[in-house]
């Protein structure tokens, strides 16, 4: 049993699968069928990066149908990350989470971002609050750049 793809007036209808020898028989004999039903020939993803997405349509040729893949840019949407608070606290090693508890003590902002951490029901990766909290605690040093980029983008 194969998977052919069922083309009728060059237009893709559906997937079907068919026996294999029915189909030999088919263009053995013939039948004008073998036309319509045309082998699926699959291609493999392209390797993308985080901020791109591979998506795939079908293109019917005279004698099969083919798999195409497209790249394309993510929106902002595909792009937010959404977590639990509980998730999120999580993104942060125990090393930072202790220097933002000891922070907390002489800096109302830092304990105000992590108190409202704690209470969000959802933390999103581009909510404006999410982002300033986050360069905050780049600002006083409590994060590098580079971690605050991997905390709300990976």
């Amino acid at each position: 049993m194969s998977l052919f793809a069922y083309v009728l007036n060059g237009s893709l209808v559906e997937f079907r699968d068919v026996p294999d020898e029915l189909h030999a028989n088919w263009v053995l004999t013939g039948n004008p069928k073998k036309d319509s039903f045309l082998p699926v020939n699959y291609e493999d993803a392209p390797d993308v990066s985080e901020s791109e997405i591979a998506e795939y349509s079908w293109q019917v040729n005279p004698d099969s149908v083919t798999q195409v893949w497209t790249v394309r840019a993510k929106t902002e949407k595909e792009m937010r990350k959404k977590w639990t608070a509980y998730q999120f606290l999580l993104r942060f090693t125990a090393e930072e989470r202790a220097a933002f508890r000891a922070a907390s003590l002489t800096n109302a902002n830092v304990a105000d971002f992590q108190q409202l951490a704690q209470a969000a029901q959802e933390i999103v990766s581009d909510d404006p609050m999410t982002v300033a909290g986050m360069d905050y605690l780049v600002s006083q040093g409590l994060l590098t750049q580079a971690r605050r980029d991997e905390i709300l983008n990976g």
